[in-house]
């Protein structure tokens, strides 16, 4: 394995939304593994267990579910870690609430995790108990005796274990509160704490604002990065493009780096390779032949300039790259071309023929890929980007007859319009949006054709008259 200056490289499972199954998710951890990745967290907020019914014991059949991924993390050298978000609804200064987290970890120490977290991230600020009220003076008061305490416990249970946690404030330079300082003065400075970058998802990351949060919390804190996550208002975004903006000495001033992942594993993989890529050289980090590399070693050699070709169109995220950027520059191209020259022109054809490439790819992706999880994962932004290509076709179509015969085909608008609407309807986005400045053209000669039918009926009338 490459030596990587970053002591902690690891993958949180903490998105929103669809999580990852059991087989899924021993799958990940055997490529982390492969990958020189040292760490997993579980934490997906959608596991009511972990967070909304977080009390409640995990059944013994899913617990063996779990052992399975412990002892795959273990034989990959990957340390799997636990993780709890209580936060939701804890009572912090109730012994019955302590007690409920520490039967939790427990269950999960008995079958060999020895890294626990607690995520009290995405919750009010403000205490919201009478107890906690009366107790504590705010709730980063009540967090650190929380986590200390459970981290007391830990160490008493064995030595090995840690305790990792996400504040509430763990995103920005400040927000303006004492959350994070009455923190550096409570919590145990073995605690490591978690931290998203200037954003909740940051376009960069640098050693700049990661010394601004350790002035704040007193310790260098453990990077969570919300790229490529695409949960939430994210979700019809299809993030899999490589990592970017971040800077190449990060691990000078952080004690390591977290990836939290997209709800779809497979293809999460490309963007990881990428991330494995920066931990392992980040002065020496170029990410397009780094997503290259990724993009073959996850769709394979053959499968590899299909898959780029849809990836290319599907780039928009808040790293702040362009979305499509060839298909973008044709379609300008092709709009201001036609307005000046007519539909039979070098730019239309241009289009055309890309197009029909990346409708190609989506064929070949779709029915002939070998690796079907990311077939699986990539199928609905192929629907959506073949909605875009046949909305395409047929206004090409519409503006050939307008301009052959002064025709106008009723067919080829409706099939047009109906092509538009699935794809705007569609719950996935992908980089064909651009196309709709076709469409609005087709529309406004269909408008102007309408109008100088009307005008010649009018003289026409004026004329019998």
């Amino acid at each position: 394995m490459t030596n990587s200056p970053f002591d902690v490289r690891g993958v949180i499972e903490g998105f929103y939304g669809v999580y990852y199954t059991f087989e899924e998710r021993n799958d990940l951890l055997s490529f982390l593994g492969r990958n020189n990745y040292n760490l997993y967290i579980y934490g997906p907020k959608n596991d009511r267990q972990h967070r909304a019914k977080w009390r409640e014991p995990y059944p013994e059949y899913i617990m063996s579910k779990f052992l399975k991924n412990v002892n795959t993390a273990r034989d990959y050298g990957v340390e799997f870690c636990y993780s709890l978000g209580p936060g939701v609804s804890m009572v912090y200064s109730s012994s019955e609430e302590m007690q409920h987290i520490k039967e939790k970890f427990i269950s999960f120490f008995r079958i060999g995790v020895r890294s626990f977290s607690l995520l009290l991230d995405d919750i009010p600020f403000e205490l919201q108990h009478k107890a906690d009220i009366d107790l504590y003076q705010s709730s980063a008061e009540a967090h650190a005796a929380v986590c200390n305490n459970i981290y007391d416990w830990l160490k008493g249970m064995d030595s090995s274990c840690s305790l990792s946690m996400c504040p509430t404030d763990y995103a920005g330079p400040t927000r303006g509160n004492e959350y994070l300082p009455i923190l550096k003065q409570q919590l145990h400075p073995e605690i490591d704490m978690f931290f998203t970058g200037p954003d909740i998802c940051s376009k960069t990351i640098s050693t700049t604002t990661v010394q601004a949060f350790r002035e704040r919390t007193g310790q260098n804190p453990v990077i969570w990065d919300n790229y490529p996550v695409n949960d939430l208002a994210m979700s019809p975004e299809l993030h899999i493009g490589p990592i970017r903006g971040r800077d190449d000495d990060l691990y000078k001033e952080a004690k390591g780096f977290l990836v939290n992942p997209m709800n779809q594993p497979e293809a999460s993989k490309i963007p990881l390779l990428t991330f494995a890529d920066y931990f392992n050289d980040p002065h020496h980090y170029q990410p397009e032949s780094s997503w290259n590399h990724a993009l073959k070693e996850i769709a394979g050699k053959e499968f590899y300039p299909h898959v780029k070709q849809l990836a290319e169109n599907s780039l928009h995220s808040c790293l702040g790259t362009t979305e499509a950027e060839k298909l973008e520059c044709l379609t300008k191209e092709a709009v201001i071309t036609i307005e000046k020259e007519g539909i039979h022109n070098q730019a239309v054809e241009a289009l055309e023929e890309y197009l029909d490439q990346v409708d190609h790819s989506c064929f070949i992706i779709k029915n002939w890929m070998d690796n079907t999880a990311l077939r699986n994962d990539l199928l609905p932004w192929i629907e959506v980007m073949e909605h875009w290509y046949w909305m395409t076709k047929r206004a090409i179509i519409w503006l050939r007859s307008l301009e052959e015969d002064g025709s106008n085909d009723s067919k080829a608008l409706s099939l047009m319009e109906e092509s538009l609407q699935k794809a705007l309807a569609h719950p996935k986005k992908i980089g064909g949006s651009v196309l709709i400045k076709l469409a609005e053209l087709v529309q406004q000669k269909q408008k102007q054709t309408i109008n100088r039918a009307q005008d010649s009926r009018s003289s026409s009338e004026s004329s019998e008259k």
